[in-house]
């Protein structure tokens, strides 16, 4: 079982979740295969619901397995969809281990809770850290801070500019501009 807890000025916030690892010898759709059929119609596989866009899947006449299991059976296989030839799609066998997490619980100091309501916490949690690192006046010269998701350096700021922007430099470009202090925050909460 996987456990975290935060602890909040108003409580502790838990989450569990029970899970597993598994492995697998059976073949995958290779997301990286492309094949070009005797015709010179050009196939690959695509994410979401239908894998193969250029593909149809047929299925073939049901039969009777007397050999391993005695079952009703029906082979299945994709044809392009212009030509008819049929096409083997490429996979893949990946047995290296994956957890699969299960469902998960959330807990309110010790008392179950539910997961919109673990939600709003967090929410909420996040509001205060970013309030917490809002600047609320102008930093030092020379002192790096947050804009967006870029660190910039806090540069001298025309007298004219008001108390509620600086100037700052961006590391990458060496490009300076006057934001307004909201647009800032810490590098870490002091």
């Amino acid at each position: 079982m996987n456990s975290i807890s935060m602890q909040l000025s108003e409580g502790e916030l838990s989450f569990e979740s029970d899970g597993q690892w598994i492995t697998s010898n059976l073949p995958q759709p290779d997301p990286k295969w492309k094949a070009t059929d005797k015709q010179g119609h050009e196939h690959h596989y695509a994410e979401g619901p239908d894998r193969y866009p250029t593909l149809t899947a047929v299925s073939g006449e049901p039969y009777w397995c007397d050999d391993c299991c005695d079952d009703e059976h029906r082979d299945t296989w994709y044809e392009c969809r212009q030509c008819g030839e049929r096409i083997t799609p490429g996979t893949y066998v990946d047995s290296s281990p994956r957890y699969i997490s299960g469902p998960a619980r959330y807990y309110w100091n010790g008392e179950p809770i539910s997961v919109e309501k673990a939600n709003e916490i967090i929410v909420e949690m996040q509001r205060i850290r970013d309030e917490a690192m809002r600047l609320k006046t102008r930093p030092a010269i020379g002192t790096q801070v947050r804009l967006m998701d870029t660190t910039v350096t806090v540069m001298p700021t025309d007298d004219s500019t008001p108390a509620t922007h600086v100037t700052v430099m961006h590391h990458s470009t060496g490009a300076t501009e006057t934001v307004a202090l909201t647009q800032l925050r810490r590098r870490t909460i002091m």
